[in-house]
C-alpha cells in the first residue's frame, strides 16, 4: 500500500503541483470552473462539455470529464405605480430614484475525475451577480455549492507485501465518502481587462456525510485569474491570461496562456504551467453557436520520460442574447 499507492499519488502530485481539483489546459474557455463570479462576464447562455487525459502511457492516468452550463436570469422591469396616490401633475419618471442594475446568472457543473485507484464525482450549483460601478467598471460576485462523492477502487490497488495493516484498516471502514463544500469568488472587469479572486473547498471536511474513518483530505484552494484582450480590428484579437493557484502546503502554481482569434473563425494558442508542462491549443467556430477546441500538453519536468503527454477536447454551444 505504502509503496504502490503513495508513490502514485506523489508522482501525480509532481505533475499537477499537488492540486486536488481538476485543472485544464484550455482554462481560458472555462473560467467559471475556477471562479463562479465569472459567469457574469458572458451575456449568452453557454453549455460546455469536455474531456482531459493526462500522462498517457503512464498507467492509471488521471482523466477528467466535465459539463458546465450557465444562463442569465432575466426579469421584467418597469415602474411601479400606486393608483391610490393622488398627484397634481404628470410624473415623467425623471425624478425617480435610480436603482442599481443587477445582472443575475445561474449555472451548474458536473465533473468526474479519476486518478489511479481514486475517483471523485462532483455536482455544483452556481450563482453570480454583476453590478455596474460606473460606465467602465463592473463588480461580479459568485457562490458555488457543491456535493462530492469520493471513491476508492480496490481492484486497481496493489499492496506491498503479504500483510498491510494500514490498508486493511482503510478498506474496512468503507471505500466511499460524501461531502458538501462551498466556493466563492469576486471579479473586477472592464471591456478589455479583468481580475478575479476565488476560494474553493473553503469548508474543507466540515460537511462530511459519513461517519467511517476513510479519509479524503479536502483542502482549501485559492486562485487568482487575470486577463487582458487586445484587438486589431479585422486582423486578430489577442487574449492573455494568468492563473495562479495555491493549496497549502504545496508551492504556488502559475499558468500562462495566450490565445489569438483570427477573422476566419479559427483560434490558436499556447499554455505554460510552471514546473510542469507546455501546451498548444487550437479551435474553430463550427457555426454561430458551436465551438470546438483541442489542446496537447507535454511535460517539462522529469515525468517526460515516463509518458506521452496529455490531450484535452472541449465542445461548447451558446445561444440567446
Amino acid at each position: 500500500m505504502k509503496k504502490i499507492l503513495f508513490a502514485f499519488i506523489i508522482l501525480c502530485g509532481l505533475n499537477v503541483n499537488a492540486q486536488q481539483l481538476p485543472q485544464f489546459t484550455q482554462f481560458m474557455n472555462n473560467t467559471s470552473l475556477y471562479n463562479p463570479s465569472m459567469m457574469s462576464m458572458h451575456e449568452k447562455t453557454i453549455i460546455t462539455a469536455g474531456g482531459r487525459w493526462q500522462m498517457l502511457g503512464f498507467g492509471s492516468e488521471p482523466r477528467t470529464a466535465f459539463i458546465n452550463g450557465q444562463t442569465r436570469i432575466k426579469r421584467k422591469s418597469g415602474y411601479s405605480i400606486n393608483p391610490a396616490l393622488r398627484i397634481s401633475e404628470e410624473n415623467s419618471g425623471n425624478d425617480t430614484v435610480r436603482k442599481l442594475k443587477l445582472a443575475h446568472y445561474a449555472g451548474g457543473q458536473m465533473l468526474f475525475d479519476s486518478y489511479g485507484a481514486f475517483n471523485r464525482t462532483s455536482i455544483n450549483g452556481c450563482y453570480s451577480v454583476g453590478v455596474n460601478l460606473n460606465e467602465d467598471w463592473k463588480l461580479l460576485a459568485g457562490l458555488k455549492v457543491g456535493y462530492s462523492n469520493f471513491g476508492f477502487d480496490m481492484t486497481k490497488a496493489q499492496v506491498a507485501g503479504n500483510v498491510d495493516q494500514e490498508y486493511d484498516a482503510y478498506v474496512a471502514n468503507g471505500t466511499k465518502r460524501n461531502s458538501f463544500d462551498l466556493g466563492a469568488g469576486f471579479t473586477l472587469v472592464t471591456k478589455r481587462f479583468f481580475l478575479g479572486f476565488a476560494a474553493n473547498q473553503f469548508t474543507k471536511t466540515a460537511f462530511d456525510l459519513n461517519t467511517s474513518n476513510s479519509y479524503f483530505d479536502q483542502r482549501m484552494h485559492w486562485n487568482l485569474l487575470t486577463g487582458y484582450t487586445y484587438n486589431i480590428p479585422g486582423i486578430v484579437e489577442l487574449q492573455g491570461m494568468i492563473l495562479m493557484k495555491k493549496m497549502a502546503p504545496s508551492p504556488l502554481s502559475i499558468e500562462l496562456a495566450m490565445k489569438a482569434s483570427l477573422p476566419n473563425n479559427v483560434w490558436v494558442g499556447m499554455h505554460f504551467r510552471n514546473r510542469s508542462s507546455l501546451g498548444f491549443m487550437a479551435g474553430f467556430l463550427i457555426n454561430e453557436s458551436f465551438q470546438l477546441g483541442y489542446s496537447i500538453e507535454l511535460n517539462t519536468n522529469r515525468l517526460i520520460s515516463f509518458n506521452n503527454g496529455g490531450h484535452e477536447l472541449i465542445l461548447s454551444y451558446q445561444f440567446g442574447n
